[in-house]
């Protein structure tokens, strides 16, 4: 498979930022990302004082609405055909998916556990006040068929809907929306705490960021003269969360406003995880439980079945047989 036209008018855009990288990495290291992110010029290598949001939200929308669009596109996967090549992104809830790095390893990817109940891999305080990994199904308000309704539930009880709401909030948070009516990101500053029981791989969060910029790049897109920074400011994005958020050892950071600089690392596979090469933290992440854990499964139904992966599936013996 070739790289598609947008990919490497995206890649030529930001050589001067290539400073040191992954063989088989799409995204160049940077060592000086900053929140909230501001737009790009790729010819350059400058960043301005506009920031993204507030940048690409049309005038006939408002920037939440903007921000909705462009995450539940990420999830649902619906983009468009592309005028040249192909997007790398297949939509985070696609069971089915694959990513295909630039080295053209081909990996299948299944996101959906995560979000379903199937792992116990969401980070929650037992009674005793002791963090352990958690089956939550966070696809109770109407999956995708709701995403593509452009909300973030059928129901505002859901979880799916609390998770959603976190992930515009956030999402408004650090791409700069200036529209004081966007509600505060109030969830955990640090996203090695909510990801820490999920034993996330590299390529897995590749995907993910992946889903992130092939959403904002079909709908931030500016026609003529416009387009090559528009594209440098969608990889821009890739940049940003997949160095902050996809690199072992990487140190502290303040992502959100009014929050103090903590770990954000969520890669914790040490097979396949970049380390940051410009001084991080290993020990923190090396010694915190349950950090680098395959999480455990619930089996069909949520019980508590004993499950071990069969291929692209699993084969689950329920309890007591």
């Amino acid at each position: 498979m070739t790289l598609s036209k947008l990919t490497l008018i995206s890649i030529l855009s930001l050589l001067p930022l290539t400073l040191a990288q992954d063989q088989c990495n799409l995204l160049p290291l940077r060592s000086n990302i900053e929140f909230p992110l501001k737009t790009y010029i790729p010819h350059t290598n400058t960043t301005t004082n506009t920031t993204i949001c507030d940048k690409y939200a049309p005038k006939n929308m408002t920037q939440y609405q903007w921000i909705i669009q462009i995450i539940n596109l990420a999830f649902t996967g619906d983009f468009p055909p592309p005028a040249n090549g192909t997007y790398q992104s297949q939509g985070i809830l696609n069971p089915n998916a694959y990513y295909i790095d630039p080295c053209e390893v081909r990996t299948s990817i299944n996101l959906v556990p995560y979000f379903n109940g199937t792992y116990r891999s969401n980070n929650r305080a037992n009674s005793a006040g002791e963090h352990v990994g958690t089956a939550i199904n966070f696809l109770d308000g109407g999956s995708i068929p709701a995403l593509r309704s452009n909300i973030p539930a059928w129901s505002t009880s859901s979880n799916q809907y609390g998770m959603m709401v976190g992930f515009y909030n956030f999402f408004s948070s650090i791409l700069g929306c200036s529209d004081a009516s966007i509600p505060t990101y109030t969830g955990p500053p640090t996203q090695t705490h909510i990801h820490r029981f999920m034993d996330l791989p590299a390529v897995s969060i590749h995907y993910f960021i992946h889903s992130i910029v092939d959403a904002a790049t079909t709908i931030g897109g500016m026609p003529g003269a416009d387009t090559v920074t528009h594209l440098g400011d969608s990889i821009s994005i890739g940049i940003a969360l997949d160095n902050v958020f996809n690199k072992r050892c990487s140190p502290a950071k303040q992502v959100v406003p009014n929050s103090v600089a903590m770990p954000q690392d969520m890669c914790a596979d040490n097979a396949t995880c970049a380390t940051w090469q410009y001084g991080g933290n290993c020990t923190f992440y090396d010694t915190l439980s349950g950090f680098g854990v395959m999480p455990t499964l619930t089996g069909p139904g949520g019980a508590n079945y004993t499950c071990v992966p069969a291929g692209a599936n699993y084969t689950c013996v329920p309890p007591n047989l």
